[in-house]
């Protein structure tokens, strides 16, 4: 009854938007030119297959043979950014205010300049006025706002994600979107699979944060051209690019807790074709930080090396290609501080952890600019993953090894007209899985071809509709029937209603991704075979801009986002202390997460952020609706940043307030080993303060300045052989206060 209801929503939408009375959008027209020194003389040419786009978004194009471009305008009564680049010029950003419909645009040979002038400050983070979807942007500022060392400490400032520990020995870090754990979220790198299959436990702690340029942020159903995965939203990572990136950049970083870490980025251009860059990260952790007494590291010991090199080559704007490879070897150990790694792991030696990764990707985009038509294009897309893992907790043992390949060919090109536009193509993805834990081995190959079309309708009056849908055979769950529909419409001059809904499915790994209960005396229990989860999510979001001046506004947003699932992989806690249950869903499972947030640039160099985000996570467990487990019931963050002139000194401080929550049963427990019902409200504080010189950047700053931490965060410590072991029952922060310091250096 839901499929036929939805298959029915989307017929509707199909034939309302077909019914429209449909009117001419506005282009904006013009010509590329040049001023080129030749004998002593200045010349005016035009330059063919300049490439042009909007600031912001994906849309753009090029000019004719005769540097002649018909651009169609984004929908929005705001003034719009057009970047113009061509080999050999100086890349031009020009201001493109309302109504304008015609532009004659002049380059200019690339010359060295000795100083460059700052007209406008890029904030920490804003929501992308374009996107049909609301889409969160982390800009470099923003990362560069807290010490952001890898992906899994980039989202302290902002109330989208939140970030915590999945245990208290391994260092793993989850994520959660829309009160859900991040394995509903879909994860991307620059529009390719990033973190996903076995890498999602440790995969955030494998992006540095010096390699990212932005991250884009997106709640609900993401576009079908990426995948079936996504159900809760989609984080988008963009790396720094050879072709606009900095010839040299160093980052130092050291903490108090003995972490240390180096990064160094170079790019080269070899010619005016070709680039390259070469992203080298190496950090240690060889202090031993047992602050809460209780015999166990707090962070565990080791190191990681983390290599990427990327290539880029354009050829006349008309054809542009993409390839690179990326290799991580990372290695983490912990346990008792009395441990010893050389000897014979047994009840004597203490309890131990070590988690050894190896992984090897490549990857590669490549896409041309088809002659003879208006903005029609065909992209392909691919990558493929080497993923290998030894671990152990204790006297359990883990070994996950994961091979994937990735491909997405998609066709794109207007309709009738440019308010017309479709996207298709085909894609297909190939896993193969073996893990054995202990004496259990599990193997499993999923072979999933797909094919998808998205349509999208702009209209004259602010109006955009994307509607989707995609169908994938897996090999084993037989077909996955995707429909996802998304608009934006723009009510007024500064508010914009957008909305999305939308279906996702995935399957689980419940090894990996529940990897904090193998370091526990827990026994996993499985119940029957694994359905694919399946999940509808609904959203809306309101945003609206109020000006305060030319260059500042104040910008306001709510949103809420419904998850309703269909079936579910149940990982119970509540039945016992001593064993893991899991079984598919046998009843209702939901989230309803409700935010605001407010964004004020009172004064130069001054900017607020404030959001509040309400959550109520609830899951049919053992025949029971509950509240999820160690899942906080809302989130309060306040975000200060204030930069001189030219950004000479810039302060940052983050504020958050996390809510209480549930935690799972553990009445059968001795009364030692008991844990309350809920945990608390908390608060944390983080602050930094940059000082920037000509070349380089000296920070300091510090986390947790609250000092809060969960008390006893590991169960049983003082018996970690015994019944009730369990350090996954983690909800808070562990660790106290942390300080670091750091340098970063850029020649260019």
């Amino acid at each position: 009854m839901l499929l036929q209801r939805s298959k029915l929503l989307i017929c509707t939408l199909f034939a309302l938007t077909i019914s429209f009375n449909i009117q001419a959008h506005e282009h904006l027209k013009g010509i590329v030119r040049a001023t080129v020194e030749s004998n002593g003389k200045t010349e005016v040419q035009t330059l063919p297959y300049a490439s042009l786009h909007w600031a912001g978004t994906t849309h753009g194009g090029t000019s004719d043979e005769s540097g002649n471009f018909d651009l169609h305008k984004p929908n929005t009564k705001e003034t719009l950014l057009l970047i113009v680049s061509y080999t050999g010029y100086s890349a031009d950003t020009i201001l493109i205010p309302p109504g304008k419909t015609y532009i004659e645009i002049m380059l200019t040979e690339n010359v060295q300049l000795e100083e460059v002038s700052v007209r406008r400050k890029m904030g920490p983070g804003f929501i992308s006025a374009l996107q049909p979807a609301k889409t969160e942007v982390i800009t470099t500022r923003g990362l560069h706002s807290l010490a952001c060392c890898n992906l899994s400490e980039s989202f302290e400032n902002t109330a989208t994600v939140d970030v915590g520990y999945s245990d208290a020995l391994s260092g793993a870090k989850r994520i959660r979107m829309l009160g859900l754990a991040g394995r509903y979220s879909q994860i991307m790198f620059e529009n390719l699979p990033g973190i996903r299959g076995f890498s999602s436990t440790y995969g955030l702690t494998y992006v540095p944060g010096n390699w990212m340029e932005s991250i884009q942020i997106s709640k609900g159903a993401a576009s079908v051209l990426n995948g079936y995965e996504s159900t809760t939203g989609q984080i988008n990572i963009e790396y720094k690019k050879p072709q606009r990136s900095e010839t040299l950049f160093l980052n130092l970083f050291a903490n108090s807790e003995g972490r240390l870490e180096t990064n160094i980025n170079s790019a080269v251009e070899i010619n005016d074709t070709w680039s390259t860059m070469l992203l080298g990260h190496v950090s240690t952790q060889q202090l031993q930080i047992d602050d809460n007494k209780n015999t166990f590291m707090d962070v565990p010991m080791g190191r990681q090396i983390n290599l990427l090199n990327r290539w880029n080559h354009e050829t006349d704007h008309k054809r542009h290609v993409q390839f690179g490879f990326h290799y991580l070897s990372d290695n983490r150990y912990g346990g008792q501080t009395f441990f010893n790694r050389d000897a014979a792991r047994d009840v004597t030696n203490g309890y131990g952890t070590e988690i050894e990764t190896t992984r090897l990707q490549g990857f590669m985009k490549a896409g041309i600019f088809l002659p003879n038509t208006v903005e029609s294009s065909i992209g392909l897309m691919a990558v493929a993953t080497y993923y290998d893992q030894n671990s152990f907790f204790g006297l359990n043992n883990y070994a996950g090894k994961e091979k994937s390949l990735y491909s997405n060919l998609v066709y794109q090109s207007p309709l009738t007209t440019t308010d017309h536009r479709v996207n298709t193509g085909i894609s297909y993805q190939l896993d193969e899985y073996r893990e054995h834990f202990n004496d259990t081995l599990i193997t499993r190959t999923e072979s999933v071809p797909g094919i998808f079309m998205e349509y999208t309708y702009t209209s004259a009056d602010a109006f955009t509709l994307i509607l989707g849908l995609r169908a994938d055979h897996h090999n084993i769950h037989d077909l996955f029937i995707t429909p996802r529909v998304h608009f934006r419409y723009q009510l007024n001059e500064g508010g914009t209603l957008r909305g999305s809904a939308g279906k996702g499915f995935r399957t689980a790994n419940v090894f990996s991704e529940h990897s904090a209960i193998m370091a526990s005396s827990r026994q996993l229990i499985f119940t029957e075979e694994f359905r694919a989860e399946e999940a509808w999510n609904y959203g809306l979001n309101y945003t609206h801009v109020f000006p305060l001046s030319e260059e500042r506004n104040i910008t306001f947003s709510a949103d809420f986002y419904r998850t309703d699932f269909i079936n579910q992989v149940i990982a119970d806690l509540d039945q016992s202390v001593n064993r893991v249950v899991f079984y598919n869903l046998d009843g209702k499972s939901y989230s309803n997460s409700f935010q605001t947030d407010l964004t004020v640039n009172p004064y130069e160099g001054v900017e607020i952020f404030a959001a509040y985000r309400r959550d109520d996570v609830r899951t049919t467990i053992d025949g029971q609706l509950v509240e999820a487990p160690l899942t906080s019931r809302y989130k309060g963050l306040l975000t200060l940043s204030y930069s001189t002139r030219r950004d000479q000194w810039k302060f940052d401080m983050t504020n958050q307030i996390n809510g209480p929550g549930r935690i799972p049963d553990t009445s059968a427990s001795p009364e030692q080993y008991r844990r309350p019902e809920t945990f608390p409200e908390y608060y944390i504080l983080h602050a930094q303060i940059t000082r920037k010189f000509r070349s380089m950047d000296i920070y300091f700053g510090g986390e947790n300045l609250t000092n809060f931490k969960q008390q006893n965060p590991i169960i049983a410590f003082d018996d970690p052989f015994g019944r009730y072991f369990d350090s996954s029952m983690i909800w808070g922060p562990f660790m106290g206060r942390m300080f670091y310091t750091g340098l970063r250096y850029t020649f260019n």
